[in-house]
């Protein structure tokens, strides 16, 4: 036994979206995507022409629930006659985009190809996709910060809840050490130099990852919002965080200056 339905794991699963006249060609479109080891697990139909004649998508309620279906069930959305059933290149690249933001694709033509992810269909296409790639990374660095500024509201009044009247001690941005601090760290300013910045921003990052369960690329994001930067006065990304975690920064060699071992007197 060799056919697909002896290996489920490597058959894509596909909603099949276009007008009244696609979805009756179900049975048909479900061999071009047998081809392509797809499988269609529903049709979503609109009215002829009900999609090209609107500028809003969210009138079409096929569209709408075949994104909600997608979505809530981690599945692709194919829609085999993009120009006859669409008309117009934008409603594709939003619906493309709308399911890109959740690990989703839109699949198109009956060769089930799909959307670009990185580049664009053409060059207005690319232009579009950065831009609205570009809106969404700012939105998410702004959520990240303030909901890391909430967090440490939320945790310090929680500490001083239960500690009664005690106030919660901060650490201090000098340098000085023997306070442990109990609550969130406190981010030095930027304009502190790197030596003296890099144990608190080491803290502020760890308590981000380990203690409130951010990605590391979230943190980076968090910190380049309030216009932190590495050593080498660059944005922080996943890798550079990750960096910071382990200790890398820890190396003479990553302190500016230009600081080399062999160029300390014995």
């Amino acid at each position: 036994m060799s056919d697909s339905s002896d290996r489920p794991s490597k058959v894509t699963r596909v909603l099949l979206l276009g007008d009244r006249e696609t979805v009756e060609h179900r049975a048909d479109l479900a061999t071009d995507a047998s081809r392509q080891h797809c499988i269609i697990i529903d049709a979503f139909g609109f009215e002829d022409g009900e999609a090209g004649g609107t500028d809003d998508l969210t009138e079409v309620g096929a569209v709408v629930a075949a994104l909600g279906r997608a979505i809530a069930g981690r599945m692709d959305i194919w829609v085999p006659f993009p120009g006859p059933d669409f008309i117009r290149e934008q409603h594709l690249r939003r619906i493309s985009l709308v399911l890109q933001r959740h690990g989703l694709n839109l699949r198109l033509t009956r060769d089930l190809f799909s959307a670009p992810t990185d580049g664009g269909m053409n060059e207005i296409d690319f232009a579009l996709r950065r831009e609205v790639r570009a809106v969404d990374d700012l939105d998410q660095a702004a959520l990240a910060a303030e909901g890391a500024e909430s967090l440490s509201r939320a945790i310090e009044l929680s500490l001083r809840a239960a500690r009664g009247p005690q106030a919660v001690r901060r650490i201090p941005v000098d340098g000085t050490r023997g306070h442990r601090h109990p609550g969130p760290p406190m981010l030095p300013s930027p304009a502190v130099p790197w030596p003296e910045r890099k144990d608190h921003l080491e803290r502020y990052v760890r308590w981000l990852v380990d203690g409130c369960g951010v990605t590391q690329a979230a943190a980076a994001r968090v910190l380049n919002s309030v216009e932190q930067r590495t050593p080498t006065g660059r944005k922080w990304q996943s890798g550079t965080v990750s960096r910071l975690l382990n200790g890398k920064y820890d190396s003479p060699r990553r302190r500016p200056g230009g600081f080399r071992p062999d160029a300390v007197a014995g």
